[in-house]
């Protein structure tokens, strides 16, 4: 882009932009800009609002905003300030249209035309409170994959991309340090280098300085005002106490109280309408502490605070309409910014399901706990169990129980690890809705790259569970193995579906956890081994179809005992399984008559057939679960006249 077109921009005229994913050269006046393939190279915009929140039925409705309004345009940074309650974070997920909780009503709209989620996943981003990044990647790494997702420059671009991002945001030090161990200021700039990345038209920051010193705290909010004036970006940042420095940084302050407005404008004029109010400023004050203590209901006055609320309801520019006339708090309009929002290409699906299976891949290999910890943990548990029943090894027909359980003990005490996997899996997933609301990558190319790289690892828990447990320790016939894997590895499938399942579905993760130990021991109870499926009460047959270990028990007991020679037994002698006969086939039968989940019939294929289904049942809800969930946004409904 010439100097010319620049100053254009600075006029407010629209400008047409380089091609997606081009990166233009640096000049004088300006530092050299990115422009993803998602980018709309909109450059002069406007955010108005004038919102109310209520919680609660009819009735019992609670107002949460009211008549809550403001005009921000491009290059601004508003601070919205109050003290605890006052409404600053509600605001936020109001206006980010993740407010599900209550009732939102008013009107959204940038450059004229109302926020949807389309619009906001195109041209919007927003930074959470706690930033979480991949804690097994690097910096460089977060950076490349963000650049890949967003497609803003052609692949043999990406590292200088990447390279410009460090150096934008002072991550020069730590860009090869894994996520986990960067502090809460490097953790903010990585933040901002990939909402740099997608270059939004919109920037959302919730509580930037949480848990930051004051320097770090300090560096942060120049930087956030830097980034909004040379990238012609909106922000909105919820902020708890600013010092004196930072606040006298923003462009625009919003101080709320009891979910209404003391004062909304420039932040030059907040000092002397407060004054002009009755509320001069004392010598040596920090203004926004002057002002949050002023507004405090706690700490102050009930009937003073609300004096100063409805003040302001009577004074504030448009009345509470859109707060952009001249005045106290007023807005120049001779800067309207452009209207109307563009069209924004998207990268393809393809594309984002390679991208999500080699970061993913990545972090399976590296994550110590969710799939490399569980294999580790598979092979000591069984180990563990096999030297317990160790005289199982023996086919004497009075082990032949013992062997039954020793196979069931083989899968069950390894499925119930997936418990930890809901855990990992919901904390996962919650990141996977970060990047969807940004609109870095469609949940659905995450769920079917994670499906393709979790269908192997199941083969994987399978040979470290039995090779050495099964087939050294107890002595298992190695011709049962081919069969024996994947019989153990559609078993575990159906619990790692399950764990999937619970993980998208509980927002809290415990509350998952305890759902799957409730399906881990329903498939206990309900396998025909503990009670019969004859001597079920009917309405509980149904689980003895629909729970996994009666087939992986059968299917298993089968494939390893069908060809085998028993010693024989004399009638009597036994404290467990007696058939005057040596055959594995003929001993299955004596087992059936104690417990009848085990046959002496080949339902093997039936069996894992029956198994995929069941995993396949629990991967649908697994995937509904993604889309239902990262497609719920706030419906903004329009105020009653």
């Amino acid at each position: 882009m010439t100097d010319n077109e620049y100053d254009k921009a600075e006029e407010n005229e629209p400008v047409t932009m380089e091609e997606p994913g081009a990166i233009t050269q640096p000049n004088a006046r300006n530092p050299r800009r990115l422009h993803s393939a998602q980018s709309s190279g909109m450059e002069s915009s406007v955010l108005r609002f004038n919102l109310n929140f209520t919680v609660g039925s009819k009735g019992k409705q609670k107002a949460i905003l009211s008549d809550v309004a403001a005009t921000v345009k491009w290059g601004h940074v508003l601070a919205i300030m109050g003290p605890s309650g006052a409404g600053k974070s509600v605001l936020i997920s109001a206006l980010t249209l993740d407010a599900l909780f209550g009732r939102t009503e008013g009107r959204v709209t940038l450059n004229g035309v109302p926020l949807t989620d389309k619009i906001f996943k195109s041209h919007c981003y927003t930074v959470v409170q706690l930033d979480q990044h991949w804690p097994y990647l690097t910096c460089r790494e977060t950076l490349r994959y963000a650049a890949e997702l967003y497609d803003v420059a052609a692949k043999e671009d990406i590292d200088a991309v990447v390279d410009e991002i460090v150096q934008k945001m002072g991550l020069d030090v730590c860009v090869d340090t894994r996520n986990a161990r960067l502090s809460g200021g490097q953790r903010r700039r990585l933040s901002l280098g990939i909402a740099l990345l997608k270059q939004p038209t919109l920037l959302f920051l919730d509580e930037p300085t949480t848990g930051l010193d004051a320097a770090s705290a300090e560096n942060i909010m120049q930087e956030i005002v830097r980034v909004a004036k040379e990238e012609n970006l909106i922000i909105l940042c919820t902020i708890h106490q600013p010092s004196t420095k930072v606040y006298q940084g923003f462009d625009e302050v919003m101080v709320l109280s009891k979910g209404r407005e003391a004062y909304t404008g420039n932040v030059k004029e907040s000092v002397p309408y407060f004054e002009s109010i009755g509320y001069p400023l004392p010598p040596q004050t920090n203004p926004a502490e002057h002002f949050l203590d002023m507004v405090n209901a706690d700490f102050s006055d009930d009937a003073e605070v609300d004096r100063i609320l409805d003040t302001w309801q009577e004074k504030r520019p448009g009345a509470g309409s859109s707060h952009h006339k001249k005045g106290f708090g007023g807005v120049d309009n001779d800067d309207e910014g452009q209207e109307g929002v563009a069209d924004v290409k998207r990268a393809l699906l393809r594309k984002e399901i390679s991208i999500m299976f080699s970061r993913h891949l990545k972090l399976m290999m590296r994550d110590p706990v969710l799939y490399s910890g569980r294999a580790v943990i598979f092979f000591v548990v069984t180990l563990l169990f096999s030297l317990v029943y160790l005289n199982a090894r023996d086919y004497s027909q009075d082990q032949a129980l013992n062997k039954m359980w020793i196979v069931l003990w083989l899968v069950s005490v390894p499925s119930n690890m997936g418990v930890v996997a809901v855990y990992a899996l919901n904390e996962e997933f919650k990141s996977i809705l970060r990047e969807s609301k940004n609109g870095m990558a469609s949940p659905l190319s995450y769920a079917l790259a994670k499906t393709v790289l979790v269908i192997p690892i199941m083969f994987v828990f399978a040979l470290f569970a039995l090779v050495i447990a099964s087939f050294v320790v107890i002595d298992m016939p190695w011709d049962t193995f081919g069969v024996a894997i994947i019989i153990y590895a559609a078993t575990m499938y159906v619990f790692e579906c399950v764990a999937e399942c619970l993980s998208v579905w509980f927002e809290n993760p415990i509350l998952g956890m305890l759902q799957f130990m409730n399906f881990w021991f329903g498939s206990f109870l309900f396998a025909g081994f503990l009670i019969s499926k004859d001597d079920l009460f009917w309405p509980f047959t149904l689980f003895y179809y629909i729970m996994p270990y009666a087939y992986y028990l059968r299917s298993s007991m089968y494939n390893y005992l069908k060809d085998t020679t028993f010693d024989s037994c004399e009638p009597g002698t036994s404290a467990g399984v007696c058939v005057q006969s040596t055959s594995g086939s003929d001993v299955l039968g004596g087992i059936n008559l104690v417990y009848n989940v085990v046959e002496n019939e080949d339902t093997i294929s039936a069996d894992i057939a029956t198994l995929i289904g069941i995993a396949i049942f629990y991967k649908i809800l697994y995937i509904i679960g993604v889309v239902y969930k990262s497609s719920r946004v706030t419906t903004i409904h329009e105020a009653a006249k």
